[in-house]
């Protein structure tokens, strides 16, 4: 059964992350993927480690990844009455929590879980993420540990 290791590294700074992570006996580099904000550059690109740069209002390409700014169009009253007098019934249904930036994809992460890795990714950490089977998991969480990255988790 294919699970998924996921360390957050203290920062952002290629030379650091090579060094923590390229440091690991025992894992196939190639299968690292570190999930950061930082804009995509030449060093990032020529790395061992395999970057994927999170940022931007979109999750998965389409509209109904974007983020919502808290800003809309009213396009319909119900009519021509007034708001607020009348026999409106006040509801909350209509409020919604703004979709926030889903930096972590498609990892099988749960929710609150996600929260927290993305809430790092927004801070200047990285995300690493390594696939392996599930009974290498344990060796790979404590190989993450032993390298420096915090909330080592599998899912």
């Amino acid at each position: 059964m294919a699970c998924f290791v996921t360390g957050i590294a203290p920062t952002q700074n290629i030379a650091e992350l090579e060094s923590m992570l390229g440091a690991i006996s025992g894992i196939d580099t190639s299968k690292l993927t570190v999930i950061t904000k930082a804009d995509r550059s030449y060093e990032h690109d020529s790395s061992f480690l395999n970057f994927f740069h999170a940022g931007g209002p979109t999750i998965d390409g389409d509209a109904s990844g974007q983020m919502i700014d808290g800003t809309a169009i009213m396009t319909g009253g119900g009519g021509t009455g007034v708001p607020g007098i009348g026999s409106s019934t006040a509801s909350l249904s209509n409020l919604a929590k703004p979709k926030a930036a889903q930096h972590v994809g498609n990892l099988p992460i749960p929710e609150d879980e996600a929260d927290n890795y993305n809430d790092a990714i927004e801070d200047g950490r990285c995300v690493v993420a390594y696939e392996c089977d599930g009974t290498q998991a344990a060796a790979i969480e404590e190989a993450f540990r032993g390298a420096g990255l915090r909330k080592v988790k599998s899912f």
